[in-house]
């Protein structure tokens, strides 16, 4: 749900957002090409768009692009990070309340926000600011939690440090909320493998853009730190360790 504790809980994150988190491939991009959901000229809206990760395989592919992000410091970052492409604008707003004029988009996406959505309400307000015949895409950066050892230890870190980790991870995979947001239509569902090789900085970066890991001040975080450090170098393998991600994006008509 979109309210001031989820909205606000990045905003002395930005940084490490804009270095650990992972990109998006620009498979996602040539895929909803294929299906005829994007087509030249079209206008994707991006919600909860954060530092501008998920809109950047659209830009690179000459799409307009409105990112719509309620945390002025991410908002800022996002805009920052995309400057050098013209077809780009940072709006404030919610999922809930885009601020967007009416038919706005061709295609509605969010990429790793749909979680914090009122759902009803997100659904809503793609449909008013979606053009007839638009589409909506909602995408996330699966983090895979098994197949090395590496992969098992950064899962059972974010278990032990995470306050409230569990619940987040149940929602990114919250099918009858997906299912709500997308009625009556059906959604298709398609996934691309998207690992990243993180060096030691990267890995503390996106421990650092998560919310739900203590944040500096925390009195628990040098003991979390200290388990990130060891967990590193016991995995690095020529200065990097792999996280391995599954992109995942449910796209359906919504207009």
């Amino acid at each position: 749900m979109t309210n001031l504790a989820a909205t606000e809980r990045f905003s002395d994150r930005a940084d490490a957002y804009v270095r650990g988190r992972p990109s998006y491939p620009a498979a996602i991009v040539a895929h909803l090409e294929h299906e005829g959901v994007l087509k030249p000229g079209y206008t994707v809206v991006d919600i909860g768009v954060g530092t501008g990760l998920s809109a950047e395989p659209f830009l690179r592919r000459g799409y307009a692009v409105t990112g719509v992000e309620p945390n002025a410091a991410m908002r800022e970052a996002g805009n920052q990070q995309l400057r050098a492409y013209a077809g780009y604008r940072g709006v404030a707003g919610t999922a809930e309340d885009t601020s967007l004029s009416r038919a706005a988009a061709d295609l509605v996406i969010a990429g790793q926000a749909f979680h914090w959505f009122d759902v009803p309400r997100a659904a809503r307000e793609a449909r008013r600011i979606a053009r007839p015949g638009g589409s909506a895409a909602l995408i996330w950066n699966d983090r895979q939690s098994t197949g090395s050892a590496f992969l098992a230890g950064y899962e059972a870190l974010l278990r032990l440090y995470g306050t409230d980790y569990a619940k987040l991870i149940h929602r990114h995979v919250d099918e009858k909320a997906i299912a709500q947001f997308f009625a009556p239509a059906a959604p298709k569902v398609v996934t691309f493998e998207n690992p990243r090789d993180l060096e030691h900085d990267d890995l503390l970066a996106l421990a650092g853009s998560a919310s739900y890991l203590p944040a500096p001040q925390d009195a628990r975080y040098p003991a979390m730190l200290q388990a990130l450090n060891d967990l590193f170098e016991a995995h690095a393998h020529h200065g990097t360790v792999q996280m391995r991600y599954r992109t995942r994006m449910h796209y359906a008509p919504i207009n």
